[in-house]
């Protein structure tokens, strides 16, 4: 045998598997942009966007900018107020939709033999996801900045510092290409899309928190009460809050729910999702087609 024979061999498995990887996305895609909800929900998003930018002069006096903090709220969608961005619940449906209907409808076996690899199913559904989400947050983003742009050079206000917000854009967009991730994950574990929508929903705004407080009641636990997931991913977007006035910032930091800093957060979101994916990806791959 040559000895270059197992570098070839990696070299074809690895080709094999790439090959095998875009047509599974070529599939996911074409079932997912058949279905008029998936342009419904990036419509919305897309208005969302256009609304958020064009009433950003309200309010100001004529002259003056907007902060760059407002103007990250409104790429983000309100992402700290409301917990998780309005995009990320707009996005829901979608991100849960590939998962749900094969096991709702009994066509996860038809997929499972279409595409002869459960993970590299598994696997095309969340990139397919994790890139609609991204391609959305900084699609929406160019919308905020374009349109709000226009309304304020038109209104007579001044532009506002763009640079400051792109840290709050990167966390916002990191934030969103998980989002899709986790949630296919949560069904596939599940194996409910009611379920899988209820913790994806009330976790983030209710179980969290009550979590946190359960936990600094606990001796010696008291630390990951500011650490988990969701309050991680809030202060990965909550970049730049330190430009804020004091009251303001306070305010903004007691709704993000932690004390990490933004790369933290960062780090902690992504490694909470790299889990979750390795989780649902177990499910999908080892449990049957119920």
């Amino acid at each position: 045998m040559s000895p270059t024979t197992p570098a070839l061999d990696t070299t074809v498995i690895q080709a094999t598997r790439a090959t095998a990887l875009r047509r599974a996305l070529r599939y996911e895609w074409r079932h997912v942009s058949a279905l008029r909800s998936t342009w419904i929900l990036l419509g919305a998003v897309a208005a969302l966007s256009l609304v958020a930018g064009l009433t950003s002069p309200i309010g100001l006096d004529p002259g003056t900018a907007p902060s760059s903090w407002s103007m990250t709220t409104a790429f983000q969608m309100d992402a700290i107020s409301m917990q998780i961005p309005l995009s990320a619940l707009l996005l829901l449906p979608l991100a849960t939709g590939p998962v749900a209907t094969e096991f709702s409808r009994g066509t996860a076996r038809t997929t499972w033999l279409t595409l002869a690899s459960r993970r590299t199913a598994f696997a095309a559904k969340i990139t397919l996801g994790g890139a609609l989400g991204a391609l959305s947050a900084l699609g929406g983003t160019v919308l905020v900045a374009s349109s709000a742009t226009i309304a304020l050079a038109v209104s007579g206000k001044a532009q506002p510092n763009w640079a400051q917000t792109l840290p709050g854009l990167l966390g916002y967009t990191i934030f969103m290409t998980c989002w899709p991730v986790i949630a296919a994950s949560v069904v596939a574990l599940v194996r409910s899309r009611v379920s899988a929508a209820l913790l994806l929903v009330l976790w983030p705004l209710l179980g969290e928190r009550i979590a946190g407080v359960l936990l600094r009641l606990a001796p010696g636990l008291e630390a990951l009460a500011g650490r988990l997931p969701f309050g991680a991913g809030r202060a990965a977007m909550a970049a730049r809050v330190d430009t804020l006035p004091e009251a303001d910032r306070a305010l903004v930091e007691a709704f993000v729910g932690s004390d990490l800093s933004t790369g933290t957060g960062t780090a902690v979101f992504i490694g909470f999702t790299t889990v979750m994916a390795a989780l649902g990806a177990w499910s999908y791959v080892k449990r049957d087609a119920r």
